[in-house]
């Protein structure tokens, strides 16, 4: 009984101290002034991760010229895969 008393206890004591981090405004009052700045920065994240990215330039271009010579081909043609079926040469054991 002691120890479920305990845990109560220290489950409260951590909740008041969590909610003593980020007050609310309770009626009139105004907002201090590090709520105001971290609300703007937070603003100033979500606008970047909403805004899209600078153009870059026109970069690589499939199926371009190349580096060295114009109209040069793409890589040699790699000889032909061969997959050999054989059957094993013992019979499977079976028990």
């Amino acid at each position: 009984m002691k120890r479920i008393v305990t845990i109560v206890m220290v489950a409260l004591l951590a909740r008041g101290a969590a909610g003593d981090e980020h007050p609310t405004l309770r009626g009139r009052e105004a907002p201090s002034v590090t709520d105001l700045l971290r609300a703007e920065r937070l603003a100033e994240q979500a606008q970047k991760r909403l805004g899209t990215s600078k153009k870059r330039g026109p970069g690589w271009v499939r199926g371009g010229s190349g580096w060295d010579a114009p109209g040069a081909g793409g890589p040699p043609a790699s000889p032909p895969v061969i997959i050999n079926m054989r059957s094993p040469k013992r019979p499977a054991r079976t028990e």
